[in-house]
């Protein structure tokens, strides 16, 4: 007969202790101490992760819109032609905002550059009009920024027709009229909006040599020096061309804030101060400058 044999297994007898292995305290800190700096450094990379991710989604948007911009003045400023008219206006460029007074001393906003604060960028808000002709209709096309007395505002777009038989003069009075109810009755009829944060509007006219129209040395062309010495010096205060004169090339510079700029801009009152906040944030000012030759130029106004 067998037997098996059998280990005999311990058992705490009732009431007795048993030690078990723990965490010391001083482990635990350490633990909890590491577990916090990982923690940290995660919130600190999602937070510039998050922070990047909406500068570039910031800019891409006015990225996207100072293009769409541009691309339409673009095509139509190289359709100007001159409507041969010595009272019709083909070409048109006033310096002066018409939501500001005209009166010395006007002071346009300066902005300090990135890295550079010296010297200081001047941005200038001019409004812009000419005429552009298809088979036998005209169009005068205007641009205008609304609300820039407190440096920054909304480009406007203004177009209209005279059609076969009408007279083109008839589109810069229209066009005047229109931009004198904006300004007086707050009425934006055949006005469209075009993009908001416009900080800087600047259009420059050159002849088929390429040099700078900044006198007035052409018949039938009327280009002023700046009453405001110390705010655009060097500068065209105005271009007014008729006749068979319209500029070979055609220089633009569009300055665009972005949108948070914009928000927080809006929110002083104080010109002063909103002037201050403005010039600290060039930026936050994405600025797209294109030159534009002009395909219907008559070279004999040059000569």
């Amino acid at each position: 007969m067998k037997t098996n044999d059998t280990i005999p297994v311990a058992r705490p007898l009732p009431g007795s202790l048993v030690r078990r292995g723990a965490f010391s305290l001083v482990e635990i800190l350490v633990v909890v101490g590491l577990l916090s700096v990982i923690i940290l450094g995660l919130v600190a990379m999602f937070s510039q992760t998050q922070r990047a991710f909406r500068l570039g989604l910031a800019q891409v948007d006015v990225l996207e819109s100072g293009r769409a911009v541009t691309d339409m003045m673009t095509r139509e400023l190289s359709q100007m032609a001159p409507s041969r008219s010595s009272n019709a206006v083909n070409f048109y460029v006033y310096l002066t905002n018409r939501t500001l007074p005209a009166l010395p001393p006007y002071k346009f906003l300066k902005q300090d550059l990135p890295g550079n604060p010296a010297p200081l960028r001047t941005n200038l808000i001019e409004e812009l009009y000419f005429l552009t002709k298809e088979n036998q209709t005209w169009t005068g096309i205007g641009y205008y920024v609304s609300g820039a007395d407190g440096g920054v505002g909304t480009l406007y777009r203004y177009a209209s027709n005279a059609f076969f038989g009408q007279n083109p003069a008839d589109l810069f009075n229209g066009y005047n009229r229109t931009l004198n109810d904006a300004l007086n009755r707050n009425v934006f009829t055949n006005l469209n909006r075009i993009v908001d944060g416009v900080v800087h509007l600047k259009v420059r006219a050159y002849n088929p040599d390429g040099r700078w129209i900044s006198t007035n040395n052409l018949l039938n062309a009327v280009v002023l020096e700046p009453r405001f010495a110390l705010t655009a010096a060097g500068e065209s205060e105005l271009y007014r061309f008729t006749s068979n004169v319209v500029p070979a090339f055609v220089e633009l510079e569009l300055g665009v804030l972005e949108e948070r700029a914009i928000v927080r801009a809006r929110t002083i009152t104080d010109p002063q101060s909103r002037s201050n906040y403005l010039a600290r944030e060039a930026g936050r000012v994405h600025l797209f400058r294109f030159r534009v030759p002009v395909r219907n130029v008559d070279s004999t106004a040059y000569r």
